[in-house]
C-alpha cells in the first residue's frame, strides 16, 4: 500500500515538474524544422520534449505489455503442479525416473 502512495506521489511530482518547465519554456524561441518538401515548421520546446519522451517510452511499454500477455498465457498452460499440462499419463505411477549413466571424461594429457 505504501509503495503505491510513493509511486503516485513521485509520478505527480514529475508531472508537475514537467508542467512547470513547459510553462517556463513555452515563450522561448520555437525550434525550426525543415520538412522534406522544403517548408519550415516551428515547434515549441515542450511539445518536442513530450514527443521525444513518447517516442522512447511507447516502444518499451508495448514490449512490456506483449511480454506480460505471453507470460500469462504460458502460466495458464501450466498445470497445478508447475509442469506442462499434457494428456500423456506416465506408464508407472509413482515410479522414479530412469537415471542415465554419467559420462566419464579422461583427465587432460592422459
Amino acid at each position: 500500500m505504501a509503495g503505491r502512495v510513493i509511486q503516485w506521489t513521485l509520478l505527480l511530482a514529475l508531472l508537475g515538474l514537467f508542467a512547470a518547465m513547459a510553462a517556463a519554456n513555452w515563450g522561448s524561441a520555437p525550434i525550426l524544422f525543415v520538412l522534406p518538401n522544403g517548408q519550415t515548421d516551428a515547434v515549441r520546446l515542450p511539445v518536442l520534449l513530450g514527443l521525444a519522451w513518447l517516442a522512447g517510452w511507447l516502444p518499451m511499454f508495448l514490449w512490456h505489455v506483449i511480454v506480460r500477455i505471453r507470460l500469462r498465457r504460458r502460466l495458464a498452460r501450466l498445470g497445478d503442479n508447475g509442469t506442462a499440462a499434457t494428456s500423456e499419463q506416465p506408464s508407472r505411477a509413482g515410479a522414479a525416473p530412469a537415471m542415465s549413466q554419467p559420462t566419464i571424461v579422461p583427465p587432460a594429457g592422459a
